[in-house]
């Protein structure tokens, strides 16, 4: 069984090395195999089709967003906007290879934007948490800077941003400052 998973594994950060260096356009089930030293059969037992490559990059970059997100939600415990705060930490920890594979999810979904419904999930359960955990707070604020945090994330996968990383920590650093006035101080209530 491990085997199996570190095959997969193995071929969905090939897949990302592809499209990371010659772009989605190129991310084909043979250039797969190649990059991953497997057969073409090896890739098809773990993706029978381009499509199923592509939820599974979702999938994994849903996984690694959710597990950072809540290491930083128990590291952050009860502090004020503690559930917008490890979004916004978490944010700022995507790999190269999780833009890359969110690169080529967005190339494919323009030809089938049913790809990306576990996205919009995603994020509308970040939305209704965000909200929640905001409730006798700035819902308002909170939800602002969930945008922003995706925003970053967005402009980053497409190579646009245009902050230094010098602004792009003082911007962070304000919106982590941002976050913590969304929920009522103790010495208010």
């Amino acid at each position: 069984m491990g085997t199996k998973i570190n095959q997969k594994g193995r071929i969905l950060e090939s897949a990302a090395r592809i499209v990371g260096q010659a772009g989605a356009a190129h991310l084909t089930i043979d250039a797969v195999a190649e990059a991953a030293g497997l057969s073409k059969g090896g890739v098809l037992y773990h993706f029978p089709n381009k499509r199923s490559m592509l939820e599974g990059m979702l999938n994994k970059v849903l996984t690694d967003v959710g597990q950072r997100t809540a290491g930083y939600r128990a590291q952050l415990g009860d502090e004020p906007g503690a559930a917008i705060r490890a979004r916004l930490l978490e944010e700022q920890e995507q790999s190269g290879q999780e833009r890359a594979m969110a690169l080529a999810l967005l190339a494919a979904a323009a030809e089938d934007p049913g790809l990306l419904d576990p996205a919009r999930e995603f994020l509308s359960q970040s939305f209704a948490e965000i909200r929640d955990a905001s409730a006798s707070g700035d819902q308002d604020l909170a939800q602002i800077l969930l945008l922003a945090a995706e925003g970053l994330r967005f402009l980053e996968m497409l190579d646009m941003l245009p902050l230094s990383a010098d602004q792009r920590r003082r911007l962070h650093r304000r919106l982590q400052a941002l976050a913590a006035e969304t929920t009522p101080s103790a010495s208010l209530a």
